[in-house]
Formats: structure tokens, C-alpha cells, sequence
């Protein structure tokens, strides 16, 4: 897994025990570093020095989690897990569905996947963390993977749109549509803070909240963001539905959901609310 030699040395100054291991080779200024040699602090000063920005380490689910602690953007936590036969199937069905639809889904490796090359014995990197897998590309490679290990995956899709029309011309008054989409970002960005329901494992708050406010970009941003979810704080006019009918010609599986009226007093139960429809795939309803 390539990291940044800052981003290694912040997490062994927030992580004591932390144990790291090199996954190749490397000669820094006369000290030899073989492949699988654990590092310590001192050893990445050493990198540091020498003007070694990133390196190579072998992923674990330990040191993962202290990155995605002091990363969360960078290193997501993973939005789920599956066995290789499991994985192998969800990409069939990805593959599946993206023939029906323009959107092409995929999946998001977490962390490596290594494998074995059968006749050096050596390790190889078959997705390195954040490479991009279709069910082409699983195909060329899934023979060389340990069909007893666990994959760690998100989604190609991420992230929730709040869709409120603020341009002038609009049938309601501003103050009244700016005070819903206020209210919708508030309930999702702010609460979340204090409440238990998580949207999903991957979502954060700070990077996957967006706003609309003009029904002629939704469609551009839907496909440019690949966001999960469009929630449409008003109740459908004109101007909403010629916009969410571009959205769903380009994509007949996108997940939307109209909130007229939020309670501010009760955020919990609109919450779980996104959180079902967030994570629903529409292809198996």
C-alpha cells in the first residue's frame, strides 16, 4: 500500500505499537531494507532524509485503521466485506447492470489484494487500495487470488445530493426554500455528530454532502460526482420532475427520495430513512 512518508510518520507519532512492514526492497543511504522488514520511527526519519516521498507497505487491517483515523478521505473505511465467491458474484451483477444503464458501477478496492506468483513464489499486487475493479478486469486476475481470504470493498457510488431549486423563478417563496435546504445539510451534516445512525461506513460528512439549487445542473453533477442519492427537498413541480426525468433517462437505477418537510425535532427517524434508501439497490427490489 503506497503511503506518504508524512502520513506514515504522523501515524507512528498517534500510534505507539504500531507495526509496520515494508512490501519491497529498498537501499536508503546504505541501509538495506529487505521485503517484509518491520520499520520503526527511525527508519522513516531515515527515508525522510534522503528525499523518499511515499512508500510501500504491506497492508494489514491495523495499520489501515490508523490511517483511516488521521485520513478518513484517503483511507475510507471500508463500506463492507465479502468472501472471493461473494465478491466474484457482486461484480457479475455489476456487470449486469451496467448494461441496462449509462452509470457504470464497479467496485473500490480497500487496501491491497495481494497474490503469489506461482512460479517465483514471490508476492504481487493484483488491486492496489483505491484501484477501481469491474467484473472484466476481476475476471483476467481472480485465478491468482486465495479464495479463503476476505475482500474489503466501497462503492463506486458515494455520496448524497440535496436537490432545492433556489433560482428566482421558482413557484415558492426563497426564504421558505433556502430555510429547506438549510435544513436538510443541517440534518445530515451537523446531527451526525451526536446521533448513532450512520448514513453508511464510507460516508462522511465533510466530503459527501452536495447542493443543487439549479435543476439544470443536476444531471451534469450526478454524473460527475457518481453520487448515491438525490433527495429533493420539495414537493415535485415542473421544474423538478424535467430535471429527475434527465436523471433517471441516463440512469433508470437512481435512488431518490423527496423530503417536503423535515422535522427538525425528530431527525433521527429522517435519518434512518436516508439511511435505508442510501443503501438500497434498486436492481434487487
Amino acid at each position: 500500500m503506497l503511503v506518504k512518508i508524512d502520513q506514515l510518520q504522523m501515524v507512528f507519532d498517534n500510534n505507539s505499537g504500531c507495526i509496520c512492514r515494508l512490501l519491497e526492497s529498498y537501499n536508503v543511504k546504505g541501509k538495506k531494507y529487505q521485503e517484509s522488514d518491520q520499520i520503526y520511527i527511525d527508519d522513516i526519519n531515515l527515508f525522510a532524509q534522503a528525499g523518499i516521498d511515499t512508500v510501500d507497505i504491506k497492508y494489514d487491517e491495523i495499520i489501515y485503521s490508523y490511517f483511516s483515523t488521521l485520513y478518513p478521505a484517503e483511507f475510507r473505511i471500508q463500506y463492507s466485506s465479502a468472501d472471493f465467491f461473494a465478491f466474484d458474484r457482486k461484480l457479475e451483477t455489476l456487470e449486469r447492470i451496467s448494461t441496462l444503464s449509462k452509470r457504470k458501477r464497479y467496485l473500490i478496492c480497500i487496501g491491497d489484494i495481494y497474490a503469489y506468483d506461482q512460479h517465483s513464489g514471490k508476492r504481487i499486487i493484483v488491486f492496489r487500495h483505491n484501484d477501481s475493479i469491474d467484473y472484466k478486469q476481476w475476471n483476467q486476475v481472480k485465478r491468482l487470488i486465495d479464495r479463503s481470504k476476505r475482500l474489503y470493498y466501497r462503492n463506486s457510488e458515494n455520496g448524497i445530493i440535496i436537490f432545492v431549486n433556489l433560482q428566482p423563478h421558482a413557484d415558492s417563496s426563497y426564504i421558505e426554500r433556502f430555510k429547506k435546504n438549510t435544513d436538510l445539510v443541517s440534518a445530515i451534516v451537523s446531527r451526525k455528530k451526536d446521533c448513532k445512525i450512520e448514513i453508511s461506513p464510507d460516508f462522511l460528512t465533510t466530503e459527501d454532502v452536495y447542493t443543487i439549487n439549479n435543476p439544470n445542473d443536476l444531471l451534469s453533477f450526478y454524473q460527475k460526482s457518481n453520487a448515491r442519492l438525490i433527495i429533493i427537498g420539495e414537493s415535485l413541480n415542473d421544474d423538478y420532475r424535467k430535471a429527475l426525468i434527465k436523471v433517471r433517462d441516463y440512469d433508470k437505477f437512481a435512488r431518490m427520495m423527496v423530503v417536503p418537510n423535515i422535522d427538525l425535532r425528530n431527525v433521527d427517524h429522517f435519518l434512518l430513512q436516508v439511511q435505508m434508501v442510501y443503501n438500497s439497490d434498486r436492481w434487487t427490489e
